[in-house]
């Protein structure tokens, strides 16, 4: 049709740009977490890498004159590396559909009509190709690994482990919707664990979720309320803003709330999934956390004939096409794209509902304690923390020692199992 012709000649790459500005925000206001968090790297090989490892800045020394100067080991660097996944969506305008638009090319007056309809699925294509970037980078963002599973994802699922450091995973002393919860302590424990690694946490990253039951802590309350100089027993429940400003004053982190969900499609059914990984608490130093990193697509290089082609930004392409038999008109959004974290030494998660809790039958003796569903002898339990240097008393009770077990990182989770022979 050559009404389609002529509107694509002279609208498609400015239409194309349009709706890109217009789904990512303004400049000022990116509408999407990556488009603010991350920094677009490109690929020849498309392949990505993602680096980590002991970063840390040591000082000179003073020396004398005539001294030699005393040799410092470089930082150690590792790294996950793997190859830039493909994303891409597809939209069609059907006869019926096409027929109506040809009727609108005669009539006047109808151009921004007919530039809607026409390119409406260009926005769709955008808009598909930025959420999935988006889906992606929260979960790296909230667990440390990316993971598309199969059954919601129409191709191959993706796994995409950015390699955390197990010494910056952590559990809480006490679940957080438990009444004895002590949040803030736990924090603490987070920040402690990161100043010794030489790190300054500046955010901290939950769902709404996690900031209702932080809002309805009675740490939490009680410190507002402190901070308040107020007095008294009867403390209402804390609002998001709130809850913020007790995060700041007391542990100097800006609090971010992140809720997002991501509607899929596979095989005509729709899905609705969540973007943040349950439970998870991150900490962050600074917004900036990783790349974008893309490629260019083999269709860009090698363009195909009958086929328009616009990119709107960097790593977008969009083409339109049309087919016969029955006459329709299709039009295509790819990317070779995708989220990947850096420096992950730097961040630091912590599980909100993952602690060890006492055993309501115990027969509540102190000689043994029940954990990860084992009772041991506390003797033992002992021993194994005083050997991985966590100094711990033979007379310590069995609610400070699972407390004390709890704080311990996936790390030392590992270590202290392994001296138990806790498989």
């Amino acid at each position: 049709m050559q009404l389609f012709k002529d509107y694509i000649k002279k609208y498609f790459a400015k239409v194309a740009k349009y709706y890109f500005e217009t789904i990512n925000g303004t400049k000022d206001e990116p509408k999407y977490l990556h488009d603010q968090m991350l920094d677009e790297e490109y690929s020849v090989d498309m392949t990505y890498e993602s680096m980590s490892g002991e970063l840390t800045r040591v000082t000179a020394d003073v020396v004398a004159f005539d001294s030699p100067l005393p040799l410092k080991s470089r930082s150690v660097i590792s790294k996950a590396s793997g190859n830039i996944p493909k994303i891409g969506l597809k939209y069609q305008l059907n006869e019926k559909e096409m027929n109506t638009i040809r009727i609108l090319g005669a009539l006047k007056n109808k151009t921004k009509q007919i530039v809607k309809k026409i390119f409406n699925d260009v926005s769709n294509c955008i808009f598909g190709i930025k959420e999935s970037l988006e889906e992606a980078f929260l979960l790296a963002l909230s667990s440390g690994v990316t993971i598309i599973k199969d059954e919601n994802n129409t191709g191959h699922g993706i796994r995409l482990d950015f390699n955390v450091p197990k010494s910056n995973r952590f559990g809480v002393t006490y679940k957080w919707d438990n009444i004895e919860a002590k949040p803030l302590d736990d924090i603490r424990n987070i920040l402690k664990a990161a100043k010794a690694k030489g790190e300054y946490p500046t955010h901290i990253w939950m769902n709404s979720d996690t900031v209702a039951l932080l809002c309805n802590n009675n740490q939490i309350k009680t410190q507002f309320a402190f901070n308040l100089n107020f007095v008294g027993k009867d403390i209402p429940l804390l609002d998001e803003s709130q809850l913020a400003n007790v995060l700041k004053r007391v542990l100097k982190l800006e609090l971010r709330v992140v809720d997002r969900t991501f509607t899929k499609e596979k095989n005509g059914k729709k899905t609705v999934v969540d973007g943040w990984t349950k439970d998870m608490v991150v900490f962050t130093s600074g917004t900036k956390v990783g790349t974008l990193t893309y490629s260019t697509l083999a269709e860009e290089e090698n363009p195909v004939d009958g086929v328009s082609y616009a990119k709107p930004n960097n790593y977008i392409l969009i083409g339109m096409s049309g087919t016969t038999d029955p006459v329709s008109r299709k039009t295509t959004g790819q990317a070779i794209a995708f989220p990947i974290l850096q420096n992950v030494e730097s961040m630091f998660y912590l599980n909100s509902m993952e602690a060890q809790e006492l055993d309501p039958i115990d027969d509540n003796s102190d000689s043994f304690v029940t954990i990860w569903g084992r009772q041991l002898n506390t003797i033992d339990v002992v021993n194994a923390l005083n050997g991985m240097g966590k100094t711990t008393s033979e007379t310590i009770k069995e609610s400070s020692l699972i407390t004390k077990v709890n704080k311990l990182s996936e790390e030392d989770e590992a270590k202290l199992k392994s001296a138990l022979e806790i498989g």
